[in-house]
């Protein structure tokens, strides 16, 4: 068993208080809102114990029913004492006597000598775990015993000497980048110095940049005739084509924003995201029709004569504190969420990547991700900072690794991006076939979306590592324009899970407790600050007010809750956690149960309902969805009810419906038992 220790703990604790910073200590190591360890007194037999831990209640009161707990004589509603002899032993130990067998254990806090010491069972994560264990126990007893009224959630755990580490030398990401650039104008750069090199390309079409350069212009021109303007929204309705990146960059060259939207989703949706968004314009695919009684004159790709025209369009249009674009992510409060986005915050994004992980004219990219997704954004923009091609995959060839291979190989793909439910099909693919079968071009792939495991990094490492080609996983949200950290994955990931990594450029991370910062190993709610956060949330003031606060420490802007949990590793990276709240991820894309839930609402005699994800394997989510009422409603109705409303990807793929729905003790509804499908399955009728 390894030992971390710490310098000799205060003078003039007692029993009762060396316990509860204990399972406080626990708490802030482990994300356990209720700790439970297994407890061997000095004299004594052993108890299991556990307190959840309230964040308003004080010291002295959690130290209290830690007491009751331990005596026997807590809450009967398994945050109490256990039963000595109950077979189901905590993974944790706290020991005051000497020589506790520790087997069995994956961590042991040891409070019998001088100083405390905590152990470990070998984990990957057993080093970080026990010194944070044993240091954050030590500072919780030294803030308790100082003032003992003071609320848990409140105690600092950051201590001074480790202050500068964590908020500035973990955070020195400040780089000069093209600070007045916009996306346009490094495009028309780049055209001007390879003007006859292709700059975009389909199975069947292909654009120099010249080409491109031109066609944009005139379609700004047509734009700009038009009114359209800085501050102005444009609806791309498109999916993959060589039409789509000739109307983004003439939206930017025209001085306006796109907002993109996916022909496959619901009319009622793009009804809504349109008048929400104030769209002055839809620019619309080659065939596809626009649905009717949209809030903005819709303008087709193909129409005659769009590009004929020399319509003078200023070479300054747009700045670069002027909105890119708007993405609608999946809203808790059942309406989606218009992310804006300025040219200054990509054009750092992507200064970074360029700077990290340079590109050449002889690259290629593979354009994949669908349009409405945010990692869209440097596929489509990422390119053109080096003078390479853009390949764009046919659409809906996203889903299948058959098809991706085919394109790589035969384009020579050099870069591509994949969630890591789907590399992992990927790679599995190539193993099967043999890596020639991703041609022999591939320098880097990109994951991110979901967390990837260290299986998954092993895994590509025994596919293509003897090929040159890197995995990068990176992390991000929409609120921070794309990607905010990024980790280069070794050939073969020997911890117990795979960190998103360090800061990129110009861009500031803080693992939060309250309104603390937490030191190494302990973890919290990461904020983000920087030049790659966004201006908000379009039309919603509010949101953006509790969502926007300001930068920690009185920095120069405001820092994005992510509402993620992760915690800082002794390298300088970060690890992801998980959730603070009920937002899930499916292939990459973030989905808010709340949206679902409120579209269900809406159906007559559904009064309740839960959604949660069932992962049956590692590279499948399917939403399931938990109603009840007093009416019977007809699953074929709600169904279609449903898809009229949300895009395929938000539908739950099966039903339940029951009397009521399970409560906790304290009335809330219980989503731990919904989650259970086989619960679910006995208790509910199943659609």
């Amino acid at each position: 068993m390894s030992v971390a220790r710490t310098d000799t703990a205060p003078d003039g604790p007692g029993e009762r208080e060396l316990l509860a910073a204990a399972l406080l200590a626990l708490h802030h190591v482990t994300h356990d809102p209720v700790p439970r360890a297994r407890v061997v007194p000095p004299v004594g037999a052993p108890r299991t114990v556990a307190v959840p831990v309230d964040p308003a209640v004080s010291f002295k009161e959690f130290a209290d029913r830690v007491q009751a707990a331990a005596d026997g004589t807590g809450a009967a509603d398994g945050t109490g004492a256990a039963d000595g002899g109950s077979g189901d032993t905590p993974e944790l130990l706290v020991t005051r006597a000497p020589d506790t067998p520790r087997d069995g254990y994956r961590l042991v806090l040891d409070l019998s000598g001088a100083e405390p010491s905590a152990g470990h069972d070998g984990a990957p994560d057993g080093p970080l775990e026990a010194d944070a264990l044993v240091q954050v126990h030590r500072t919780v007893l030294e803030h308790a015993l100082a003032d003992p009224g003071l609320p848990v959630g409140s105690h600092p755990l950051l201590r001074e000497e480790d202050r500068a580490r964590v908020l500035e030398e973990f955070n020195a990401t400040a780089r000069d980048f093209p600070w007045d650039a916009t996306l346009h104008g490094v495009f028309r750069e780049q055209a001007a110095r390879t003007p006859d090199a292709v700059a975009v390309s389909t199975d069947t079409t292909s654009l120099t940049y010249r080409e491109l350069d031109e066609r944009t212009d005139r379609l700004a021109g047509r734009l700009a005739a038009d009114g359209v303007g800085p501050g102005d929204v444009v609806g791309v309705l498109s999916d993959r084509c060589a039409e789509l990146p000739v109307a983004v960059l003439g939206v930017l060259k025209a001085g306006a924003a796109y907002l993109p939207l996916d022909p496959s989703a619901p009319a009622l949706r793009l009804l809504d995201l349109v008048e929400r968004a104030g769209t002055v314009r839809v620019l619309v695919q080659p065939g596809v029709m626009a649905p009717e009684g949209l809030a903005a004159p819709v303008t087709a790709l193909d129409e005659p004569g769009l590009y004929d025209g020399r319509h003078e369009v200023p070479a300054g249009r747009g700045g670069p504190e002027d909105l890119a674009y708007v993405i609608y992510t999946s809203g808790s409060t059942g309406r989606p969420k218009g992310v804006m986005v300025e040219h200054r915050s990509v054009v750092n994004r992507l200064a970074w990547m360029q700077r990290q992980y340079p590109l050449t004219g002889q690259d290629t990219l593979l354009q994949k991700t669908p349009f409405v997704f945010d990692v869209s954004v440097w596929e489509l923009f990422w390119w053109f900072f080096a003078g390479a091609r853009l390949h764009l995959l046919a659409p809906g060839m996203e889903r299948f690794p058959l098809a991706i291979a085919a394109t790589v190989r035969a384009q020579g793909v050099s870069v591509l991006h994949f969630v890591p439910s789907m590399l992992n099909m990927y790679v599995e693919y190539v193993r099967g076939k043999g890596a020639e079968a991703s041609g022999d071009r591939l320098r880097w792939v990109f994951s991110s979306g979901e967390s990837l495991s260290p299986a998954a990094v092993t895994a590509f490492g025994e596919v293509f590592g003897g090929r040159g080609t890197r995995l990068v996983n990176l992390y991000g949200p929409t609120e921070a324009t794309v990607d905010v950290t990024a980790y280069d994955c070794p050939a073969d990931q020997g911890t117990a899970s795979v960190p998103i990594g360090r800061p990129v450029d110009n861009t500031r991370v803080y693992v939060m407790r309250g309104s603390s910062p937490a030191p190494v190993g302990v973890w919290g709610t990461m904020f983000l600050a920087g030049v790659q956060v966004a201006r908000g949330y379009l039309g919603d003031p509010e949101l953006t007010a509790q969502r926007f606060v300001p930068e920690f420490g009185g920095g120069p802007g405001l820092m994005y809750d992510t509402g993620d949990i992760g915690r800082w590793l002794p390298s300088g990276e970060l690890q992801f956690l998980g959730r603070a709240d009920d937002q899930m991820k499916i292939r990459g894309i973030r989905i808010d149960p709340g949206e679902i839930e409120a579209a269900l609402l809406e159906f007559p005699g559904i009064t309740e309902c839960v959604v949660v994800v069932d992962r049956p394997d590692p590279t499948l989510a399917v939403l399931r969805a938990a109603v009840a009422g007093p009416g019977e409603p007809v699953p074929e109705e709600v169904r279609a009810h449903m898809a009229a409303r949300l895009p395929q990807y938000m539908l739950p793929a099966v039903y339940h419906r029951f009397e009521q729905l399970p409560r906790t003790g304290s009335g809330k509804l219980d989503r731990r038992t919904l989650r259970d499908p086989e619960w679910a399955d006995q208790h509910g009728t199943r659609w």
